[in-house]
C-alpha cells in the first residue's frame, strides 16, 4: 500500500497539471488556436463544395432535406403560366425562369422548374447547347412548341461549372416538340433547344445520377 502512495500522488499531479494547462491562459490560447484552425479547415472545405460555381439564381433555392413533400403541379396553372410567359416576352421581359408562375421544387435527388424559351431573333445563329455529366433532363411541354437537338457534339466547348458544358452544337437528332410531349435527355448528352414562334414553356425535371454533388447542378452549397 505504501508503494502505491507515491504513484497515486504523481498521477494526481499530472492530472492537476493537465487540467490547469487547459484552464490557464496558455491552454486556452492553444485550444482557441486549434478551434480556429479547425473552423478554417471546415470553412475551406465548405467553400470548396459551395464555391465550385459562382452564385447564381439557383443558389437562393432551398433544398428539401429529403425527397420533398407530395406536390401537385396542375395542368391548368401550367397552361396559365405559358400564356403569361408569352405576354411578358411580348413586352420585352426576360422570362426564362418565372418563379412567381411556378415555385421551383428542388430536392437532393431531383428538381422541377418552369422554363420558357422565346423564338430566337437570329434564326441563322447556331443554337447554344448544354451538356450535363451528372444529370438527366426531362422536358414536359405545357405550352407552345419547338425543336430540341439531342446528341452530336458541342464545338468550342467551354466549362460553365465542373461537369457542365456550353457551346454551339454540331450534329445530333432533332425532336419536334409540342404541347403535351415529354422528352428524356440522358446524362452527358449535348442538347440544344430552339422555340417556335410564340415560344415554348416546359417543366424541366433534372435527376441527379450521383456522379457529383447536387450543388454542381443547381448551384446550392
Amino acid at each position: 500500500m505504501k508503494r502505491l502512495v507515491p504513484v497515486i500522488w504523481c498521477s494526481s499531479l499530472v492530472v492537476a497539471y493537465v487540467a490547469g494547462y487547459g484552464a490557464g491562459p496558455i491552454g486556452r490560447a492553444a485550444g482557441q488556436t486549434a478551434a480556429a484552425r479547425g473552423a478554417t479547415q471546415t470553412a475551406t472545405a465548405a467553400q470548396a463544395v459551395g464555391g465550385a460555381l459562382p452564385p447564381g439564381d439557383y443558389s437562393r433555392i432551398q433544398l428539401a432535406p429529403d425527397g420533398g413533400d407530395p406536390t401537385l403541379f396542375s395542368g391548368a396553372s401550367l397552361r396559365r403560366a405559358h400564356t403569361e410567359s408569352q405576354a411578358r416576352a411580348s413586352r420585352g421581359q426576360v422570362v426564362t425562369n418565372q418563379r412567381d408562375l411556378m415555385t421551383p421544387f428542388v430536392t437532393r435527388t431531383h428538381s422541377y422548374v418552369l422554363v420558357h424559351r422565346s423564338q430566337p431573333q437570329d434564326a441563322g445563329q447556331p443554337p447554344s447547347a448544354e451538356q450535363h455529366e451528372g444529370v438527366s433532363d426531362i422536358y414536359f411541354v405545357v405550352g407552345g412548341g419547338g425543336t430540341v437537338t439531342v446528341g452530336g457534339e458541342i464545338e468550342s466547348k467551354r466549362i460553365s461549372r465542373p461537369g457542365e458544358y456550353l457551346g454551339p452544337i454540331r450534329g445530333g437528332k432533332a425532336f419536334k416538340l409540342q404541347t403535351g410531349d415529354i422528352l428524356n435527355i440522358p446524362p452527358n448528352t449535348p442538347h440544344a433547344t430552339v422555340a417556335d414562334a410564340g415560344g415554348m414553356t416546359y417543366v424541366l425535371m433534372k435527376v441527379n445520377i450521383g456522379l457529383y454533388p447536387w450543388s454542381l447542378i443547381n448551384g446550392t452549397p
